[in-house]
């Protein structure tokens, strides 16, 4: 080597980092600073034993004969990793580089070093780090696995064996999507690819994905899990190097059939708990230990005439606000003293303002180890049951008292009959007499009709009925009355009715009590008209007067059995007349209804079908009448 080159490699291998050799044979023949400090020999402790004194016994066979190969020009890898002893019988890793070339005329090696020491011992405990994380989810007792950047399983635990019946051994490795296949029966992307590259058209395959970052999680069935599929929950996360780059993926699976199966059998149990409460004849109300609503069934919010909304969540009080809230509240008594209070009775102003009477029973709710965890009252609506509670209660004082005027009367004129010194008056005594009994045999009649419609037993008779006919006779009946009262009764109509299926004797009744019901409520100088008109499938008869009219408040009752509104100073009714009308108008299968205004006059409007209705008794007596 010129002398000039030799001083700038001499030079230049003084301030390199790297270890520089040259052997030559087995010894060496220069070593610079670098190497000195790598091996903590010194060159004139080297040159005098072979190279490999440094190298570590269990490499020195392999070292030594590649750098005779080298040497004898054969090949050999020009880079390779080994560890060496170094003086003060350390152990290093030495990653190594050699060349052959001419020196003093002989082939040489041109050799580097470098200290990889650290490296290797942090590739070690990576190795052990990574195989203590595969031991650790290999007995998960979930079923996971592991991809790595590539799409290929690196971990395949003992629990995804178990689930899918695919061994580690046959997974290992493998890649192209065919972890798919145990589950889906096709190769395609799964959640732990979607943690690594987002896909939107995959997502769309799932029930759902919920998405954190590169973290995401699902329930889905799939469909080739032995023996018939299951009901899965997935969760995937992308795995990143310390530079944040994704270097794989892992994901947990969970089997949740059993689950699912308890879930539907609690939804099932939930929906025929909710399906009975809501089926209940009577209002059910539910709250909290705080005494907020928790459940009311559709009864419950048609007594209170609220919707769902306005109501769960809300407390109790707020909701029912009854006149026992404040101080006697069931379901708190229920709650407060653990047994059942009731039955008790309550009133309640609904959100339209209607007051209604309330039949209220509670008791507390527990759980299975019987702790309260609510409580439940069951209310009833009895506004109407009080009110007839009430009537029936005055029904026979009533009744009694409505028969004692035609009685008395009777009595009366007959005892005067009896008198030989009123003979000159007889005529007209027995023409009041025959009148109260008519009377009288009227109250009777209406009394009964409420009697059958109360048990179902109101018949009638249906025949051909000409509604012309019966209405000229009607007409003829009233007219006396309607003149001495000074009060005009007529009858418009723009055609000749048709003849319809009906009862005759019932029908006259009806509009009986109706023409009578304007002659009473009329006065003189005003007209009464019965207006009829022919419509498609049924006639309209309207009874029009120019009466007091009926008060608004009085309107919603009137057909009501007893009831007897505001007559303005006249003579009450007993409270039977229109609800007869309406039991006999129901029965042919029609309508009535009414309008007024007070001070103006009222319209009550039949709509009677032309045809029987389908269900009518062809007048068979009711049993124990003829």
């Amino acid at each position: 080597m010129p002398e000039e080159k030799e001083k700038k490699f001499y030079l230049l291998t003084q301030i390199m980092d790297a270890a520089i050799f040259i052997v030559q044979g087995d010894r060496f023949r220069y070593m610079n600073p670098a190497g000195e400090r790598l091996c903590g020999y010194s060159l004139a402790e080297l040159e005098k034993a072979p190279f490999w004194k440094i190298v570590h016994p269990d490499f020195r066979g392999l070292v030594s004969e590649r750098a005779k190969a080298r040497q004898r020009g054969e090949p050999v890898p020009n880079s390779y990793q080994f560890k060496i002893i170094t003086k003060d019988g350390q152990e290093k890793w030495a990653q190594f580089t050699a060349g052959v070339f001419q020196y003093e005329g002989q082939p040489a090696i041109l050799g580097t070093a470098f200290d990889i020491t650290e490296h290797k011992q942090a590739q070690e405990e990576l190795k052990a780090s990574q195989k203590h994380l595969a031991d650790i989810i290999n007995f998960l007792p979930d079923p996971t696995f592991v991809l790595n950047r590539e799409g290929r399983v690196i971990i395949w635990n003992r629990a995804i064996e178990e689930l899918t019946g695919i061994s580690a051994e046959q997974m290992l490795g493998k890649g192209d999507y065919e972890y798919a296949l145990p589950f889906w029966g096709e190769r395609r992307p799964i959640l732990a690819d979607l943690a690594m590259v987002w896909d939107q058209a995959y997502e769309d395959r799932y029930p759902f994905i919920s998405r954190d970052g590169h973290t995401l999680r699902t329930e889905a069935f799939a469909t080739h899990i032995p023996p018939a599929g299951a009901h899965l929950w997935g969760k995937a996360t992308a795995l990143f190097d310390t530079d944040g780059n994704i270097t794989g993926a892992i994901e947990t699976i969970r089997n949740i059939t059993s689950r699912k199966k308890m879930e539907a059998a609690l939804r099932e149990s939930a929906e025929k708990h909710r399906a009975l409460i809501q089926s209940l004849p009577v209002g059910v109300i539910s709250v909290d230990p705080d005494f907020r609503i928790t459940e009311i069934n559709t009864r419950g919010r048609e007594i209170l005439g609220r919707m769902p909304d306005d109501l769960v969540g809300s407390y109790c009080k707020d909701v029912m606000q009854t006149n026992l809230c404040q101080n006697k509240c069931p379901i708190k008594s229920a709650m407060l003293n653990e047994r059942p209070t009731g039955p008790v009775e309550a009133t309640l102003v609904t959100r339209e303002g209607r007051s209604i009477h309330l039949r209220v029973q509670a008791a507390g709710l527990h759980d299975a180890q019987g702790k309260l965890v609510g409580g439940v009252e069951i209310f009833q609506d009895v506004t109407e049951i009080k009110s007839l509670e009430r009537e029936r209660a005055n029904l026979i004082s009533m009744f009694a008292h409505d028969m004692k005027s035609p009685l008395v009367g009777i009595q009366g004129f007959a005892l005067r009959l009896l008198n030989k010194q009123e003979g000159d008056k007889q005529q007209q005594y027995l023409e009041i007499i025959r009148k109260e009994a008519a009377h009288l045999e009227k109250i009777i009649n209406d009394f009964l009709d409420f009697a059958r419609l109360e048990t179902g037993r109101l018949k009638l008779n249906f025949s051909a009925t000409d509604l012309d006919k019966e209405f000229i006779e009607l007409m003829a009946a009233f007219q006396p009355g309607f003149s001495e009262a000074g009060i005009r009764l007529e009858i418009i109509s723009q055609q000749k009715l048709p003849v319809i299926e009906a009862d005759a004797v019932h029908l006259r009744r009806a509009f009986s009590n109706l023409l009578e019901n304007a002659l009473k409520y009329s006065a003189s100088g005003t007209t009464v008209s019965i207006e009829l008109e022919d419509l498609k499938n049924e006639i309209a008869v309207r009874v029009r007067d120019q009466g007091m009219g009926i008060a608004s408040e009085d309107l919603p009752y009137i057909f009501d059995m007893f009831y007897r509104g505001h007559s303005q100073g006249k003579t009450h009714g007993h409270g039977l007349g229109l609800a007869g009308v309406e039991a006999i108008v129901t029965g042919h299968g029609g309508r009535v209804m009414v309008t007024s205004e007070v001070g103006v006059g009222s319209v009550f409007t039949v709509f009677l079908p032309k045809q029987a209705p389908a269900d009518r008794n062809a007048g068979k007596p009711a049993p124990g009448e003829a």
